[in-house]
């Protein structure tokens, strides 16, 4: 190798102003390195690619990102002329003038020797380093001092900070360090190195989970969606931070969300962390709230083979499509407590997000069953319907073959029982099933949007017997969700269990002239449309009043929530509906205001059974139903309800209200409402249904 100047810059940045470098650290041990990785990171940050060569020991870890690493080794199995015939370029001859291990590991080591040639500088570290590269002619390149680098002081510490939190696993990455880097980001238009940009992806992803959109949009438009393998991924972090900003899908959701599941299925082998993390931003963009949940229609509803068809040909999709082998429950857990003491089965119930909708099957079950109620709640990624990367991930190495068991309390508790029923297909439904032992009744039911949500699709179906879903029109969309992969699924359709306790059996004075709405203050639940009812009432009596029950709604960062609560207040500031609409709050005591009311409105977009409106219904008050626009297509509330109940547009829900507000046509429609529920929606006879369904009976 012809020897290259032998040159030492004493002052300023040795490499400063030439781009890219390409620049190796070479010592005796590696524990020389470890003493200056900051320095080394530093030239790494300015974009240097930086080159470990050593021969004694293993770098630690703050030098285990750093990809470029040859171990030199000081023996070589073969001769002086065979490695002559495996190089282009002798060694040159200072090595041979310098004796020890190093000098002799670079003449031997065909590896270091290629590491070497090429670079554009050395940077002997340690003193047989330095003592080698020293001699004139040694180095190939030229070679720089540890004193002539910039030092990690140069480096803003909030760097060093994001990383520390990053490799704990991303504790505190919030808003207040993301503001700090923020602060230390040059200005728009310049480049970020990737090492860089890859510690900011946690962090959008940490301000995305805790709703700090517009935190998670600033640095998010700062990585790079053009360039380099991670590109996919960026551009669809980019593209799901703005959608839950402003709630407007980009028009070109489809093709980042083929390119990101691309990157999934290219990294699954080799690189799986980043094949879980590609995945789960293509299940948070394709099952995003904004596109399915509040708004007026749902490709999911109304095409879900267009909609899913990238998702379904991944390879990552595949593979949660598949079944997964089961492993058999613990022999002494069977012989111990399987079958109880008195002979009665075993149930375990996972109640899901919203325990209430179980309490009345927990107490059915209760009376023919040992029933142990297993509240996955407490544990934060199993609660809720959002997509979270720890169970997607988990999901991921399940389906590869690789065990996984969320928890082993609730593993014994399975291996123990004879019937699992979970209700809610949320994050707790996945982790539950996962769980669920070979031989083990499962029973799942579904209510609303987790139909649209990401998990009925990281279901493994073979685990599951029975499931249950509360309306026919939201079995009709479940199982063009889902098709095949239901074969060997049983499914019912079984309506929700009301409370006979909520429901009064009489009305107070005044209820012919008051509408009452449960559960008002969301955009799903449209209360606007319900004031454009009140107010085409009260253009021919003043004296007709609103009532809504519940919370009102609840400080979002999200534009679109923001803006929807926004024209509520100014709707209802308006004079032809302003003194006619009483807040009541929440309340565990609904038979009140059941009473007083004379009608019950359902004015959502989307639900799957509307409870309050049934309840409200047993009470007597006349049923007024939104043709829910998000189900329409399938059926909707007329497949659920009379058809004389569900209305096309305000004009048609006021002039029902209208029309039956007078006696003997308010008593004769609020007899009809009490006749169907008893008819189709008995309390005892729903029970009854479930309870037979979880037990296998």
């Amino acid at each position: 190798m012809p020897d290259r100047p032998h040159t030492a810059t004493r002052t300023g940045d040795p490499l400063a102003g030439r781009g890219r470098r390409r620049v190796a650290a070479v010592a005796l041990d590696a524990q020389d390195l470890d003493a200056v990785a900051a320095r080394l990171r530093a030239l790494t940050q300015q974009g240097h690619q930086v080159v470990l060569l050593w021969c004694r020991g293993e770098p630690g870890r703050e030098l285990r990102s750093f990809r470029a690493r040859v171990p030199v080794r000081t023996r070589w199995a073969r001769s002086p002329r065979q490695l002559a015939g495996r190089l282009r370029r002798p060694a040159p001859v200072a090595w041979y003038l310098e004796r020890g291990a190093l000098s002799r590991g670079l003449r031997a080591d065909p590896r270091a020797r290629r590491a070497l040639d090429g670079v554009d500088a050395v940077i002997p570290v340690g003193a047989a380093a330095q003592r080698l590269f020293d001699r004139p002619g040694a180095a190939p390149a030229p070679v720089l001092r540890l004193d002539d680098l910039p030092g990690p002081a140069g480096d803003a510490p909030v760097w060093a900070t994001l990383r520390r939190r990053v490799r704990a696993g991303g504790a505190r990455l919030d808003a207040e360090l993301a503001a700090e880097v923020l602060a230390e980001l040059p200005p728009d238009g310049v480049g970020i190195h990737p090492r860089r940009q890859r510690l900011l992806v946690p962090l959008v992803v940490a301000l995305h989970g805790a709703g700090e959109y517009a935190l998670a949009a600033r640095l998010a438009q700062r990585l790079d969606p053009g360039r380099g393998e991670e590109a996919p991924v960026h551009r669809a972090l980019r593209t799901l931070v703005e959608l839950s900003r402003t709630g407007a899908p980009s028009a070109d959701l489809h093709e980042t969300v083929r390119g990101v599941l691309a990157r999934a299925d290219a990294a699954f082998d080799d690189a799986p962390e980043e094949a879980h993390r590609a995945t789960t931003l293509a299940l948070q963009l394709l099952f995003h709230r904004e596109l399915h949940a509040d708004g007026l229609e749902s490709a999911l509803v109304t095409d879900p083979d267009a909609f899913l068809a990238d998702w379904r040909a991944s390879r990552v999709g595949r593979m949660l499509a598949d079944p997964v082998p089961q492993r058999p429950p613990h022999p002494r857990v069977v012989r111990d407590a399987r079958g109880g003491a008195d002979g009665r089965p075993r149930v375990v119930v996972a109640p899901g997000s919203y325990p209430q909708f179980a309490a009345p099957v927990v107490e059915e079950l209760t009376a023919r069953a040992d029933v142990h109620v297993a509240d996955l709640r407490a544990r934060d990624q199993l609660r809720g319907l959002g997509t979270r990367g720890e169970l997607v991930a988990a999901r991921l190495r399940q389906a590869a073959g690789h065990p996984w068991v969320p928890d082993y309390a609730l593993l014994e508790q399975l291996e123990a029982a004879d019937a699992l029923f979970v209700d809610w297909a949320d994050r707790g439904s996945v982790a539950a099933v996962m769980s669920a032992p070979a031989g083990l009744r499962v029973t799942l039911r579904i209510h609303s949007m987790d139909a649209l949500s990401p998990w009925i699709h990281l279901l493994d179906w073979t685990r599951v017997d029975v499931l249950v879903v509360v309306s026919e029109h939201l079995r009709r969309v479940v199982a063009a969700l889902l098709g095949g992969r239901l074969a060997g699924t049983q499914v019912r359709v079984v309506g929700n269990v009301l409370d006979p306790a909520r429901i009064p059996v009489g009305k107070v004075d005044g209820h012919r002239r008051t509408l009452l709405m449960v559960g008002w203050a969301q955009r799903v639940k449209d209360p606007v449309w319900a004031l454009e009812v009140l107010a085409l009432l009260r253009r021919q009596d003043p004296g007709w009043r609103l009532v809504l029950v519940g919370p009102d709604f609840q400080d979002s960062t999200v534009a679109s929530q923001q803006e929807y609560a926004r024209s509520f207040r100014a709707r209802l500031a308006a004079e032809d509906v302003r003194g006619g609409v009483t807040f009541v709050g929440w309340t565990r005591d609904l038979a009140p205001h059941l009473a007083s009311a004379g009608f019950v409105l359902s004015t959502s977009r989307r639900e799957s059974f509307g409870l309050a409106l049934v309840e409200g219904a047993a009470s007597g008050a006349v049923p007024v139903v939104r043709d829910w626009p998000v189900f329409a297509p399938v059926g909707g509330a007329r497949s659920l309800f009379p058809d004389e109940w569900v209305v096309g547009s305000v004009e048609e829900a006021a002039g029902r209200v209208a029309a039956l507000a007078d006696e003997p046509a308010w008593s004769d429609a609020s007899q009809q409402a009490r006749a169907v529920v008893d008819e189709r929606f008995a309390a005892t006879q729903a029970r009854a249904e479930l309870a037979r369904l979880v037990l296998g009976q």
